[in-house]
């Protein structure tokens, strides 16, 4: 009795098992026959016991602190039994399904609409997170735009099968196999890693290197066919390598840069006001997704990515090694938010600024012109604790607050690095901080969110634990003063300071010309009018290299007072205009400049926040 009771157990145990195996969404997309900007997809949906289920599609997601509802761009939502015939589907909540007789169920077919399209700014979801459907061209999977899950059964493995046109290419982090020129497949284990790892489809752009251990891949889609994959390429790698340096090796094994160029003077615009309508990007744990404008201009290029690919790739710290339970396992239907924006985003754009600094691809000068501005835009929010912001992100409220963490995020992260330097009399940093946190945590071991604080303040100190209590928890603003002292640099928050200029004007540049032309021209010494090209200042010919320096201290930050000859175009006639400045006095706010003479404590101070490379 007791081996065939045995027997019968593992016989058990085995189909329990064949069972489970067998639990899995499998999706079918259509990319080749689009109709109407709208994609067909199918999936043969897991075995269901209950009478009644609800199909989820997110309504926030991760690295994004706003209400998406992808629901809204889901049509046409079908659910069939095992014999074909069609189920009851009602309104689970707003824009997700209720499906009845849901043990009968076994596939679902719906259309997914291009989130891109939106009209109103108030509704649109930022391009890095949303939908492109363009026939033929170039499609955009944020995949919680593509595909939903039953409530209950997210974490069973995904098989999905790609129908596509024979000369596009899918890209992602995720290996997609090609099983035929017009059929892919890409298998996953779970919504959580489907929902972290965009696909795009576009004509074959790509590059890649390696940077230590760490394989750097690239893909691109340039609307006007302007910016090659190669190009991306130049800008990122020493990027890469900065970040290599910055965290001694990088941590991951692989990484995949995904480029969206758009044409600037094509982006649509939308009606309202709203976050959603700008160039910008959005991370993942081993990839990013930009939408960016393309320019043919290297330089100018470089200038628009260097930043914002520094911050998403310095993301892999956190969240991807230091995050909360909250973000581990995170609920897409109804999220609990974390109460550390200010860490994920705030440290992390401090540390995109630093890590250019450190690597000398950012100079002093440019990194406190950075922050003096991060001061000002800090300035035009209200006071409020960061930490009950984050918890609360996505009322309406504090997401008239949310973009402060890349001003006063990343300006309280700079005080906080300067603070625990100075305490620690070198021996320690922010960065240290980190990545003891990230030694201790990773990838899979959350933190519990209330304990972060004082986990930080057992690792610097009682003085850096009253800072976050009192500037983070709190709404307490800095003593700027105090801080930039600290590194040998004056701080006022106004200074008046003698200067000389020829009236006000700025500079805008023409892609497609190569040019670059005066505009919101008012009255001025030069006389140079609306729309004339600038071709030379003081016999030097201006191009976007050598452009920011010459009208800073020529025309933006003369402290000369000497003649300036320039050479324009007019018209199609070329001019030389010459004149000299007036004497004025520029009223400057947040004025940041090296104090005469620091003492020994603040230059080592300095010296470890500008060279600490390890």
């Amino acid at each position: 009795m007791k081996i065939k009771k045995s027997l019968l157990i593992i016989s058990i145990i085995s189909s329990s098992v064949n069972i489970l195996l067998a639990q899995q969404y499998t999706y079918k997309v259509d990319l080749r026959n689009v109709i109407k900007d709208r994609v067909k997809v199918t999936c043969i949906v897991p075995k269901q016991s209950a009478e009644k289920v609800d199909f989820i599609f997110p309504n926030v997601i991760p690295g994004s602190y706003a209400l998406k509802e992808y629901g809204r761009y889901i049509k046409g939502f079908v659910a069939y039994g095992e014999n074909g015939e069609k189920l009851k589907v009602k309104k689970a909540d707003k824009y997700n399904f209720t499906i009845e007789g849901a043990a009968q169920l076994q596939r679902v077919e719906y259309y997914v609409n291009d989130s891109w399209e939106e009209k109103k700014a108030t509704k649109f979801i930022f391009q890095p997170g949303g939908t492109n459907i363009s026939a033929g061209k170039n499609f955009v999977i944020n995949n919680y735009g593509f595909f939903g899950y039953i409530e209950g059964n997210k974490n069973l493995p995904f098989e999905i099968t790609f129908s596509k046109p024979s000369d596009l290419k899918g890209y992602s982090y995720l290996d997609i196999t090609a099983l035929s020129d017009s059929t892919d497949m890409l298998n996953v284990i779970g919504y959580d890693l489907l929902a972290d790892n965009p696909i795009m489809y576009c004509q074959p752009k790509e590059a890649s290197f390696k940077v230590g251990n760490t394989e750097i891949n690239i893909c691109l889609y340039s609307e006007s066919n302007k910016v090659s994959a190669s190009q991306a390429a130049e800008i990122v790698k020493p990027l890469a390598k900065a970040l290599e340096h910055f965290f001694g090796a990088l941590p991951v094994d692989s990484y995949t840069f995904m480029f969206y160029l758009a044409d600037p003077n094509n982006v649509p615009k939308r009606k309202g006001k709203g976050l959603g309508s700008g160039f910008g990007a959005l991370e993942h744990n081993h990839c990013s997704f930009y939408f960016m404008p393309e320019n043919s201009n290297f330089k100018v290029l470089e200038e628009d990515l260097k930043q914002v690919c520094a911050h998403e790739f310095l993301h892999i710290l956190t969240p991807l090694n230091i995050h909360s339970k909250e973000i581990e396992d995170f609920n897409f239907r109804v999220p609990v938010m974390s109460k550390h924006l200010w860490m994920y985003e705030g440290v992390t754009e401090y540390f995109s600024q630093l890590v250019l600094l450190q690597d000398s691809l950012q100079t002093m000068d440019e990194f406190i012109k950075e922050m003096r501005s991060k001061i000002y835009q800090s300035s035009t929010f209200d006071k409020f604790s960061m930490t009950d912001m984050s918890k609360n992100v996505i009322t309406s409220e504090n997401q008239a607050r949310y973009l402060s963490v890349y001003s006063r995020g990343a300006i309280l992260a700079m005080m906080m690095d300067i603070l625990i330097i100075d305490k620690s009399n070198g021996k320690s940093s922010l960065k240290q901080v980190m990545m003891e946190l990230a030694k201790k945590y990773g990838p899979s071991k959350p933190f519990n969110d209330d304990d972060l604080i004082a986990e930080i303040e057992s690792l610097t100190g009682p003085e850096v634990g009253a800072f976050l209590k009192a500037s983070i928890v709190g709404s307490e603003e800095p003593d700027y003063k105090y801080y930039f002292n600290l590194i040998g640099y004056d701080y006022y928050p106004m200074f008046k300071k003698n200067t000389y200029y020829f009236g006000r004007f700025g500079l805008t540049y023409n892609d497609n010309k190569n040019q670059l032309s005066f505009s919101n021209v008012e009255i001025n010494g030069l006389g140079v009018q609306e729309k004339d090209v600038l071709v030379s200042i003081n016999s030097e010919a201006v191009n976007m290299e050598n452009i920011d320096r010459l009208f800073e201290s020529y025309f933006s930050d003369n402290d000369d007072g000497k003649d300036v000859s320039i050479e324009i175009i007019r018209d199609g006639e070329k001019m030389r205009l010459k004149a000299s400045p007036q004497k004025a006095v520029k009223q400057m706010s947040n004025y940041i400049a090296p104090v005469n003479n620091p003492d020994l404590k603040a230059t080592n101070n300095i010296n470890k926040f500008k060279g600490a490379v390890n």
